[in-house]
């Protein structure tokens, strides 16, 4: 596609060489979606002001880093909550092969003196074709299993319903399918309060905040937010050139 920069980008600002760059990484990833990002850019700041290429390249990196450390955590509780299920509830019968079956939430019973401890039929069920996010939310509400390992049903819901599928998904996470500037902030607000009912699903500390070595923070989901935007993680320094961005992150929550 023969792209006119100038008419397309007007307020893009390259230095030498960077427009090539632009072309290059375009082809890959769509001009689309380089045309999604640069109008949300435009309305995020003004219609005078220029957007440096820097700035745009550092926004799509950005955005990919954080729906990619996203990734990491929230297997760490999808894991989690799949093995309550397992320690709490059990199946009596069990397919030849479960991968080609959907689990039925009316089979599921607790657990009790009958069943040995060390086999698990329900196990085999998390490869049934519908094992997902949605039915361990299901699964959780039926038999409240949230309460009594001091979870909340709503972090679960909210985690599903506002973060999990925009994260497995290749699209701008902060952005959606908006370039306006009112709704991408409510859209990065969404995702924020669901990465907060994330922090508060995980069911450790050093997943939570990380762990301290040689004097460093190292791991956790805070670490993991505030490094994609302020060097070191550290939120008291001046952080990165990031037009649009998550809020600064502690103690489980965003400071806005």
């Amino acid at each position: 596609m023969s792209i006119d920069f100038k008419i397309v980008f007007p307020q893009m600002a390259f230095e030498n060489g960077e427009e090539q760059i632009c072309r290059k990484y375009m082809e890959m990833r769509g001009f689309y979606l380089y045309k999604q990002v640069y109008d949300a850019l435009v309305n995020w700041v003004s219609k005078d002001a220029k957007i440096t290429y820097q700035q745009f390249s550092n926004f799509i990196r950005y955005d990919k880093g954080i729906r990619d450390k996203l990734y990491i955590y929230l297997a760490a509780a999808e894991e989690y909550l799949r093995n309550i299920i397992f320690n709490e509830l059990e199946i009596d019968d069990v397919s030849n092969d479960t991968t080609k079956v959907k689990l039925e939430i009316s089979n599921l019973r607790e657990r009790d003196e009958r069943d040995i401890k060390s086999i698990s039929n329900l196990y085999y069920y998390s490869y049934a074709r519908n094992f997902d996010f949605g039915l361990i939310e299901q699964i959780f509400n039926k038999f409240h299993l949230a309460k009594k390992y001091g979870l909340q049903q709503s972090d679960i819901k909210e985690v599903r319903k506002l973060l999990r599928n925009k994260v497995m998904h290749h699209n701008m996470l902060l952005l959606s399918c908006f370039t306006e500037k009112e709704k991408i902030e409510k859209e990065v607000i969404e995702i924020e309060s669901a990465i907060e009912s994330l922090y508060r699903i995980l069911p450790t500390e050093e997943l939570r905040n990380g762990s301290i070595k040689d004097g460093y923070i190292s791991g956790g989901l805070t670490q993991a937010i505030n490094r994609s935007n302020f060097s070191d993680g550290d939120i008291t320094k001046k952080p990165f050139d990031n037009l649009i961005c998550l809020h600064k992150f502690k103690d489980g929550q965003f400071i806005r």
